[in-house]
């Protein structure tokens, strides 16, 4: 089923809509997972590529202890060697050096690491991971957060890894294009997905609850910073030098009662329904998301 729902969304914005109802249900983890991407970009097309990618740590200690409940229930193991074994996993947060360092065959020909941060507060456990690349056209980047959990691939591996066309112009400008996901060719092949009848009256309560417990904590970002001045680009989201291609941060959205109970009925009634699920995210002020199938950002170099 979550694989014919991704396969069958014709841009990146459209994908936002159900990966953000589903992404954390399929991962086994509600919520409290960020993962943020900025790409640095110079203007001979090399550049870094920093990623950070955090979980709650209460939330990995119960995900990490109910693995091994499951793995102890089949052992001679005690509950207490399980559960300090699952503290300590928890402890050291979710996310190896080793792992890190082996996506970058993923990424792309000529990318290497850099360095990890390791981030270890109350509220979040996780890295803060530099990538360095030589071209960013051998660049290839899956900003979801399956991606950072290890459940899809980082790269050029997934089909909704982003990928960028870099020149430089006559006039000594450089343009850089970024090319969103098209499905796979086979993915084309499938029936499309039928709309579900929309729902009557009030959201479903216990629908707004699952909803709400599936997107607290959950925060995405994709952001383009260029080494010099942006001349023009058709991103809404311009800030100085930085260019936002998503910004997805529900925990805001979650404190305005009255605003989520709005939007939880919208994304009900879209259900099945692409264009409505992005129509559902549109003008709210923590969601910021470009659905062109193509961001050219055309900056002048330092």
């Amino acid at each position: 089923m979550q694989k014919r729902i991704f396969g069958n969304y014709q841009s990146f914005g459209q994908r936002i809509g159900m990966l953000c109802l589903m992404v954390l249900a399929v991962t086994s983890l509600t919520g409290c997972i960020t993962f943020l991407t900025q790409i640095n970009i110079r203007g001979d097309g090399s550049g870094t590529m920093v990623q950070t990618m955090t979980m709650n740590p209460e939330q990995i200690k119960k995900s990490v202890e109910g693995i091994a409940r499951q793995i102890g229930a089949s052992t001679t193991e005690s509950k207490e060697d399980s559960e300090k074994k699952s503290a300590e996993v928890a402890k050291k947060g979710p996310f190896k050096e080793d792992d890190l360092k082996s996506k970058t065959a993923d990424l792309g020909a000529g990318v290497t690491f850099v360095a990890a941060e390791k981030i270890d507060t109350q509220t979040a456990s996780g890295v803060r991971v530099t990538y360095a690349f030589k071209d960013i056209n051998q660049l290839a980047v899956n900003p979801k957060p399956a991606a950072a959990m290890g459940t899809d691939g980082a790269g050029a591996s997934s089909q909704d890894a982003l990928k960028f066309r870099f020149e430089r112009r006559p006039d000594g400008n450089a343009l850089l294009r970024v090319l969103l996901p098209r499905p796979q060719a086979e993915k084309a092949k499938e029936p499309p997905s039928t709309p579900q009848p929309a729902a009557a009256g009030e959201p479903d309560p216990q629908m707004a609850m699952m909803i709400m417990q599936m997107l607290k904590g959950l925060h995405m970002g994709l952001v383009i910073d260029v080494e010099g001045k942006i001349i023009r680009t058709n991103s809404p989201y311009v800030d100085g030098t930085k260019v936002t291609l998503m910004d997805i941060d529900f925990d805001p959205l979650l404190a305005d009662e009255q605003g989520f109970k709005t939007l939880s009925g919208k994304l009900e009634k879209a259900m099945g329904d692409d264009q409505k699920t992005v129509e559902a995210l549109k003008g709210i002020k923590s969601l910021k998301i470009t659905t062109d199938r193509e961001i050219s950002i055309e900056f002048a170099p330092k």
